[in-house]
């Protein structure tokens, strides 16, 4: 890997063999947040932190993280909070311990969002496992992708997961596309018009050879190095709600197939949805499929409401993600490094 990366690459870089040279139950646990931080979450602001106890780990939101704009009822953030509950529960099968997930519904502050308690065992879950090689290969691929369906081998498996969280997760009908992709057109100018929005966007935007290990860096976005530093200015002092508009109904246009994440808006609910979508997510990279997420629409309340009402679900949609094939993230995005993400 190229030395300019520097700290952005270090967080993906974990030997699992050092696992084993630990002895101590708190020593264990924060290996494993090493891995629950390279879940994804909204603008990449890895909203979290967690705390080591005799029983496993306690999952606390980091409200300073919040994208007040973008995600004013912190859905997002709480969904993200669930994707690294997703990733420590992998982890912990992987490493013979069978996860389980208390949830908390009180909202103060003070209070952590989970508790994920761990015991050592002898079968840790299957399903879990086999997820864990994808943890460290995951990435948001935000590139147009190839012209092709979905293998039928992948689809198989694509479908029996869907089915089996149908709570959560489902498939955008073919007959829909179209109507979907001027949904996510339609949102991208309204969100755009905005100097709030693209201010807090463009705050959470990051040069490429960026060292604060958080946020997006331009090259996610295909921005060579030469352009990064000046598109946050950009994106300030400009209306790109057109060009945002023709951008993503092409990419939408041209994948294999979307998917919506849906949930009631309740605390609980949001956690859970945040970890079936990163089994999701786990389980295309596993598959070799690219994702990206197309949520404009669930980010302005009236498109919200008109894509609730085309996919016909008895919850409301909370994300939006394309899916397809595409040449493979070679940059990750940046993380903190997971000391930073524990309390005492």
């Amino acid at each position: 890997m190229p030395d300019q990366w520097g700290s952005r690459l270090d967080p993906w870089l974990i030997d699992e063999s050092d696992f084993y040279e630990l002895e101590k139950h708190a020593d264990q646990m924060a290996f494993l947040i090493r891995y629950a931080i390279l879940a994804p979450s909204s603008h990449n602001t890895q909203p979290w932190s967690f705390r080591v106890t005799r029983d496993g780990v306690e999952v606390y939101p980091d409200y300073s993280r919040r994208c007040t704009v973008a995600d004013p009822s912190d859905r997002e953030l709480l969904m993200s909070i669930g994707t690294s509950i997703t990733n420590f529960c992998v982890a912990a099968a992987h490493f013979g311990f069978e996860p389980t997930v208390l949830y908390q519904d009180r909202s103060e502050q003070t209070l952590p969002a989970a508790l994920i308690a761990v015991r050592e065992t002898c079968a840790p879950p299957a399903g879990l496992r086999r997820l864990f090689p994808a943890i460290q290969e995951r990435h948001t691929n935000r590139v147009p992708f190839e012209p092709r369906e979905i293998d039928s081998s992948a689809l198989t498996e694509l479908n029996e997961f869907v089915g089996s969280h149908s709570s959560f997760v489902q498939f955008v009908v073919p007959g829909d596309r179209d109507r979907a992709a001027d949904l996510i057109a339609r949102a991208d100018r309204v969100l755009m018009a905005s100097s709030a929005f693209r201010g807090e966007l463009a705050g959470w935007l990051r040069s490429n050879s960026s060292q604060t290990g958080d946020g997006m860096c331009a090259d996610g976005f295909g921005i060579p190095d030469p352009l990064a530093p000046a598109t946050p200015w950009f994106l300030r002092r400009f209306d790109v709600g057109a060009l945002q508009a023709k951008h993503d109904r092409a990419l939408v246009e041209h994948c294999a197939g979307l998917i919506v994440v849906t949930a009631e808006d309740d605390r609980v609910s949001l956690i859970r949805a945040g970890e079936a979508l990163e089994m999701l997510l786990l389980l295309l990279t596993r598959l070799g499929v690219q994702y990206s997420f197309v949520n404009s629409p669930i980010e302005v309340d009236t498109l919200r409401s008109e894509l609730w009402s085309m996919i016909r679900s008895p919850h409301p949609p909370q994300l939006l993600l394309r899916i397809g094939y595409a040449t493979t993230v070679a940059r990750p995005q940046p993380r903190r490094d997971a000391a930073t993400a524990l309390v005492r």
